[in-house]
C-alpha cells in the first residue's frame, strides 16, 4: 500500500495521516522505548539544518471520565485529579493484568500504536525560507517522514520509496536514502 506523498506502507494501514495502526508480528523483538533516542541520533546525523524538533504532548491536569453506573442508568460525568486518574489507570490495567493471566481474555490482533511528534523550526519565517531562501519545506517534511518511518518499521528509507518518485527524493534526500537499517 503506498501514501499519497510517495512513501510506500509496507503494511495495511487502517489510519489517517500520519497515524498508522500497525499488528506486530509474533515474533518481533523490537524495544519501541528506544525510538526517542535512535531517532535523535539519525536527525543528529542527517538534518543538516538542525529544523527538527522533538514535540511534547501535555495533557491536561483535570481529564473528565463519562461512564454508567448501571446498564440502563444515564451517563454520568466526574472530573478527575491527578490522584483519582492514577487509580482508574491502576483499576484497569490491574482488570487487564487480572484477565491476561487468568487465560480468560486472549490477545489476538493486538495493535500497538505509536504517536511520534515532531517540528520542522526555520530560522526565518515559512513565506521568507519559500521565496527568498528558495527552500521547499515539503521536502523537509519528507526527509523527516522518511527517518522516522525507517526507525518504526526497521526498513531501509530507500526501500519505502515508489520507483517514480525515487529520483525526485534522491535529489535532496541522497544521505538518507544510503542508510542501512
Amino acid at each position: 500500500f503506498q501514501a499519497e506523498d510517495g512513501i510506500r506502507d509496507l503494511r495495511m494501514s487502517r489510519g489517517l495521516g500520519d497515524v498508522y495502526k500497525r499488528q506486530v508480528d509474533d515474533a518481533a523483538d523490537v524495544d519501541y522505548t528506544q525510538v526517542p533516542a535512535t531517532l535523535d541520533a539519525l536527525f543528529d546525523k542527517h538534518d543538516k539544518e538542525g529544523g527538527v524538533r522533538p514535540t511534547t504532548i501535555t495533557p491536561s491536569a483535570v481529564w473528565r471520565k463519562k461512564f454508567q453506573k448501571a446498564l440502563l442508568a444515564q451517563p454520568s460525568e466526574k472530573s478527575l485529579g491527578k490522584d483519582d486518574l492514577r487509580s482508574e489507570k491502576n483499576k484497569a490495567f490491574d482488570l487487564l493484568d487480572a484477565l491476561s493471566k487468568s487465560g480468560a481474555l486472549a490477545f489476538e490482533n493486538v495493535q500497538l500504536h505509536i504517536v511520534i511528534l515532531h517540528t520542522h523550526c526555520f530560522d526565518k519565517s515559512l513565506l521568507h525560507t519559500v521565496t527568498r531562501d528558495n527552500v521547499n519545506p515539503i521536502e523537509k517534511v519528507e526527509r523527516t517522514q522518511l527517518l522516522i518511518a525507517s526507525i518504526v518499521h526497521g526498513v531501509k528509507p530507500a526501500d519505502m520509496i515508489r520507483e517514480n518518485q525515487r529520483a525526485r527524493l534522491q535529489e535532496f534526500n541522497e544521505d538518507v536514502l544510503t542508510i542501512e537499517n
